[in-house]
């Protein structure tokens, strides 16, 4: 049951790197033009807008861990099992991670990578969240 259980911390925390990858690297890159264009600039919605998105996640993953401290405070579960679920989500940050800088060509084959790009794309495109410089 605990191997059942490490494993899929693993595979979720996997899962929010690379998701959180993914809307980071659309945040930066969706408003370049190219060579030579002009590129565009987030508007004050947007800034507000994409700093939610980008945050988001590990805001979320912080409320998770204060829950298991007070769950773990109140007697419910160890601090042994806090311990390792820390363990096996920084290792499943670090996998995924390395996975990213180390094997980049495997990346944008990645469908929870793309997932992450297709939402930050959708929240910018959707709601206005960018445009282009007045001169």
């Amino acid at each position: 049951m605990k191997k059942k259980r490490f494993i899929a911390i693993i595979l979720f925390f996997i899962f929010l790197t690379f998701l959180e990858a993914g809307i980071f690297l659309e945040a930066v890159w969706h408003g370049w033009g190219g060579f030579g264009d002009i590129s565009m600039e987030y508007t004050e919605e947007g800034s507000t807008g994409i700093s939610f998105l980008i945050f988001f996640i590990p805001v979320i993953v912080i409320v998770i861990f204060l829950v298991r401290i007070v769950l773990c405070i109140k007697r419910i579960n160890t601090v042994k099992g806090l311990l390792f679920d820390c363990i096996f989500a920084l290792l499943g940050v670090g996998m995924g991670s390395v996975v990213y800088f180390i094997i980049p060509d495997s990346v944008p084959y990645n469908p929870i990578f793309l997932l992450g790009r297709q939402i930050a794309s959708f929240f910018i495109d959707h709601f206005n969240w960018m445009e282009y410089p007045m001169p």
